[in-house]
């Protein structure tokens, strides 16, 4: 990498900051809350993927939990009857 930028590195070991994107939240807000109002804090995958995409989302529900999957902010328990998502304890 050339030195000299005006935008200084992240200390060694650092993840990269999160981006925020406009069009994610709602969906992702929607659809946290859902799992959050649910008994247990946890819904299967099954009962997600059949619903449709909460109000304010612009993407998909599988996009959305793909999303949320990745962030770390749901986890994906596995069960006889199916994937079982939990809300990540913060």
């Amino acid at each position: 990498a050339v030195s000299g930028g005006s935008t200084p590195e992240p200390p060694e070991g650092a993840g990269a900051p999160p981006v925020t994107r406009p069009w994610l939240s709602p969906g992702r807000r929607a659809l946290l809350a859902l799992v959050r109002r649910s008994r247990h804090r946890q819904v299967p995958l099954r009962e997600l993927q059949a619903g449709k995409a909460p109000p304010g989302a612009r993407l998909g529900v599988p996009f959305l939990l793909h999303d949320l999957l990745g962030a770390q902010q749901l986890h994906s328990v596995p069960t006889a009857a199916g994937p079982l998502l939990r809300l990540a304890e913060s």
